[in-house]
């Protein structure tokens, strides 16, 4: 019984592929490709800036072929798509900074106003997503189906579109 399903499998790719005019390894690389695209133009998009460098840092990496990798080689995007501390998605204590030096004081400006503190007990950042929105926004939730209608599309096509 597995001969026969395999050779009905193997029909439909054949069927498939002449249907397209291309193998159908190449039309599923292309959609892969494409949508991997997408998220990373629509994560640049969502990507908290300050100084640019998020939203520059987001690449895709091909990992095989018919798999990408998108997101950002930076320390700090994880921070920012999940928050820290007690404002973090997965909640925490808050940070306590103190001096490097056990007799120094902290100091900073806030709201143009000089501060000075012997501890600080941070709470965190809060998440700033903008990975996740960006697959949920290209992909939807019912990826299986949007893949799906992205191969008949490139089927209806053909090899000269």
């Amino acid at each position: 019984m597995a001969d026969a399903a395999s050779a009905d499998l193997a029909s439909l790719a054949a069927d498939l592929t002449a249907a397209s005019g291309q193998p159908m390894f190449i039309t599923a690389q292309q959609i892969i490709k494409d949508a991997a695209q997408k998220i990373q133009a629509e994560a640049q998009t969502r990507a908290p800036i300050k100084s640019g460098r998020l939203k520059a840092s987001i690449q895709i990496r091909y990992t095989g072929p018919l798999s990408a990798k998108i997101g950002s080689s930076l320390f700090y995007a994880p921070f920012q798509e999940f928050g820290t501390g007690s404002r973090g998605e997965f909640p925490g204590t808050p940070y306590v900074i103190k001096p490097k030096n056990p007799n120094g004081v902290l100091v900073w400006t806030s709201n143009g106003k000089k501060r000075y503190a012997k501890i600080v007990h941070h709470p965190g950042i809060k998440a700033h997503p903008f990975m996740r929105p960006a697959f949920e926004a290209v992909l939807g939730s019912d990826l299986v189906s949007k893949l799906a209608d992205a191969g008949q599309a490139a089927i209806l096509r053909g090899p000269n579109a």
